[in-house]
């Protein structure tokens, strides 16, 4: 019975233990499993954050670069149709002309955006600044008019004058413009030459003063070439033709200079034909630090603005430095070589002059119905071969 009783107590106890094995078999199965299938779920997500990553980055950089693209070929087509709306065209262009005529846009517009042309609205601030600028510090020797350009007369001579151009190792086309004379303001010419003796009196004894004549009294509108600025002629001009706006203008055959004067003018005449006459008001009399004793006025109807900006779009290869202000030069003055700067009392004495001058003229008035196309001789004269254009 005993032996009995321990036989089922040994069978109990392996089945015990098989059981306990079993269940420890099992758990670590299980544990297996569960380890694999939440560490697989784990290293998958992993693994699809990184492709979602990568692909968002990779949308990202197909997007900016579209954008990118977008906005340079937007900005191409809008400088394009600009040029060709200008010209009256359609902004179409033939499929086989394409590279040459961009190329040809882009020479025009870089060319035409060159061109230094300033707005005449602004003028009058620039009538301060200068002014003011004489006012607190005289001359300044860094802007006065080249002497080069003057003969000064040595005893028993007296003054100084502007030499030829030729003279001067210059191109007898050196310096070719577009002004107003102010042949069509006698009053106001008239008017000046008071200022202009007043100048002379004040200064004589340590500048020397070139006073223009009264028939070469000008204000300038544009500068198609300019002594430190020579642009052979004839200018390079935009041409309107079928497939827009191009910059190829043929110069005569024979290549004569007067050819090509005569080729100019008439180009120039075309471009200002229809503009309208100006009409310009005297704003005041000022001295420059240049040494330029100006007579300064406004734009009233803005038709300056609009005849440089068309000479700007027309005369594409003229001279880059254009005039800010609207202005009559009535005297130059020159240092002599030696002499002291001006002192305060004459500086003060010059600005109380223009002062009075100013007041007497402010508001004049006068209407320019003619242009004058000029290739000019002698430095600031306009003296050479004129042109007459209706405005």
């Amino acid at each position: 019975m005993l032996r009995k009783r321990r036989s089922t107590t040994t069978r109990a106890a392996a089945a015990l233990f098989t059981a306990a094995v079993c269940g420890a078999a099992f758990g670590a199965a299980v544990y297996w499993a569960y380890s694999n299938a939440y560490g697989g779920t784990k290293k998958d997500d992993e693994d699809e954050d990184e492709e979602e990553e990568k692909r968002r980055v990779e949308k990202t950089t197909t997007e900016t670069t579209e954008t990118t693209t977008g906005r340079a070929s937007g900005a191409t087509t809008t400088v394009e149709d600009a040029i060709v709306g200008a010209s009256g065209g359609t902004g179409v262009e033939p499929t086989t002309e394409r590279t040459t005529l961009r190329a040809e846009k882009g020479a025009a517009l870089a060319a035409s955006a060159a061109l230094d042309v300033k707005d005449t609205r602004y003028v009058v601030e620039t009538y301060e600044s200068l002014e003011l600028a004489f006012a607190q510090a005289g001359l300044d020797p860094r802007a006065l008019t080249p002497r080069e350009f003057f003969h000064f007369a040595t005893y028993p001579e007296v003054g100084c004058w502007p030499r030829e151009h030729a003279k001067a190792g210059l191109p007898k086309d050196a310096a070719r413009l577009v002004v107003l004379t102010m042949e069509e303001a006698p009053a106001i010419a008239a008017a000046v030459q008071s200022v202009v003796r007043e100048l002379v009196r004040l200064v004589g004894a340590t500048t020397d003063t070139f006073v223009p004549g009264r028939g070469s009294l000008h204000v300038t509108l544009f500068h198609v070439s300019r002594t430190f600025d020579y642009v052979a002629t004839p200018v390079k001009c935009a041409a309107d033709g079928a497939n827009g706006r191009g910059t190829a203008t043929l110069p005569p055959t024979s290549g004569a200079v007067e050819d090509a004067i005569a080729y100019e003018e008439s180009a120039i005449a075309d471009a200002l034909h229809g503009c309208g006459a100006c009409e310009l008001e005297v704003d005041r009399v000022c001295m420059a630090p240049s040494g330029c004793l100006l007579l300064c006025f406004k734009d009233v109807r803005g038709n300056v603005q609009s005849i440089r900006e068309r000479l700007r779009d027309k005369a594409i290869g003229s001279s880059k430095k254009q005039n800010e202000t609207v202005h009559c030069t009535l005297a130059r003055m020159f240092p002599k070589p030696g002499s002291s700067p001006l002192d305060a009392e004459t500086i003060r004495a010059i600005a109380m002059m223009c002062a009075r001058v100013t007041s007497a003229l402010r508001g004049a008035r006068f209407t320019a119905q003619h242009a004058v196309y000029c290739v000019e001789e002698r430095y600031g004269c306009v003296d050479g071969k004129r042109c007459r254009i209706k405005l």
